[in-house]
């Protein structure tokens, strides 16, 4: 019995062997298809042909786009060119067989994207659904000439608008999905009725000044940014934003803004300027956070931030003729030794007891309002 063992098992192992190899090469549905997500099975090509296509060229000479333009890699108008865009034109990005690197428009020359609210100018992947970083943006290079967006849609780029040392106006700018939506640097921007969503960072300004009228910043992670900028914002809203709007050592001038729904809706370092007819609603931690900022804060509303209406660290600004009232925590509270002088404003309440309540550090608020004022 011991002998025949010996001679049956080896027989059993080579034919296991041998069926294991015939199911390893035989080809196998389950084994050998990707399972393809669903999301990068619609990332399909949105256009296969178009009316203009570049693969990495440079623009020495004026031309205009209309219809579809393809872009593979990347496009340089030289600084003697100018590139004009008619209404309803559709540009579109796709990475270069030769170059690995994000495609881009760079103007050096001129940009002239005039839309219409009927027919706007499109910037965006060559993908039938964008998301951030599909393609570089279009970056504005030491272009100090008029370069022009109006009623332009920006989607899933690197940076929608990337100025360094140019200049630039525009007028209906929809950015959506990027990482950066508009970032200055070094530069001027005369801007309004623009709307910035769902990217990482709405509007990055440093070293620059920026006009920017009629806009609306919401459901970025971070609203807005800005250093040692000059930022004059009339009518513009920041709304539900995980951070709304970031600033140090700028000049502010900011007039009939919102900042709602945001964790703070504006947290200012150094620098000094105006908040006039603003309102700050709705915040989940404050409404206004200030630290070493010279600021005159008058006809504004705080109300309704789950936290705190005003935060400040020290006395350097002013607060009168202003509203406050709903909020979970202080109207105002002062961190530092330094009095902040916050007076003529109305707290909530007539009674002096309830309105001291709400008031924490470092306050001079007699005389106050006896009645709420009228603010638009």
């Amino acid at each position: 019995m011991k002998k025949r063992f010996l001679c049956v098992e080896p027989i059993k192992v080579i034919l296991f062997l041998a069926l294991l190899q015939i199911f390893i090469s035989v080809p196998n549905a389950y084994c050998s298809t990707p399972v393809v997500p669903p999301a990068a099975q619609e990332r399909r090509a949105a256009v296969s042909q178009a009316d203009l296509s570049y693969e990495n060229s440079t623009l020495t000479e004026d031309v205009t786009w209309r219809g579809t333009v393809l872009i593979r890699g990347y496009v340089v108008i030289a600084p003697q060119a100018t590139v004009r865009i008619e209404p309803g034109t559709v540009v579109r990005f796709m990475k270069s067989a030769i170059l690995r690197q994000s495609p881009r428009l760079v103007v050096m020359g001129r940009i002239q994207a005039t839309g219409s609210a009927e027919r706007p100018i499109f910037f965006g992947p060559n993908l039938s659904d964008s998301a951030h970083g599909d393609w570089g943006g279009i970056l504005l290079l030491s272009t100090e000439k008029r370069n022009q967006f109006d009623q332009v849609h920006i989607e899933g780029a690197e940076t929608g608008i990337d100025s360094r040392f140019s200049t630039l106006t525009g007028k209906g700018i929809v950015i959506t999905r990027s990482t950066v939506g508009m970032a200055l640097k070094d530069s001027t921007a005369h801007l309004s009725e623009i709307s910035v969503s769902e990217s990482e960072t709405g509007l990055d300004i440093r070293d620059s000044e920026i006009d920017l009228r009629d806009g609306l910043v919401f459901n970025n992670r971070r609203g807005m940014n800005g250093v040692d900028a000059s930022l004059v914002l009339v009518s513009l809203a920041l709304r539900d934003n995980e951070q709304g709007i970031q600033v140090e050592d700028c000049r502010l001038r900011f007039t009939s803004c919102e900042f709602s729904g945001n964790s703070i809706g504006a947290l200012v370092k150094g620098g000094e300027g105006q908040l006039l007819l603003s309102r700050f609603l709705r915040n989940r931690e404050a409404g206004l956070q200030l630290s070493g900022a010279r600021l005159r804060i008058n006809r504004t509303l705080f109300a309704d931030n789950l936290r705190d209406g005003v935060r400040a660290e020290d006395g350097k600004s002013v607060i009168w003729g202003s509203s406050f009232s709903g909020n979970g925590g202080f109207n105002l509270v002062v961190s530092g030794q330094e009095n902040l002088n916050a007076v003529l404003n109305w707290w909530g309440s007539a009674d002096e007891t309830t309105l001291l309540s709400k008031l924490s550090g470092q306050v001079i608020s007699l005389p106050w309002l006896t009645e709420k004022p009228v603010l638009p």
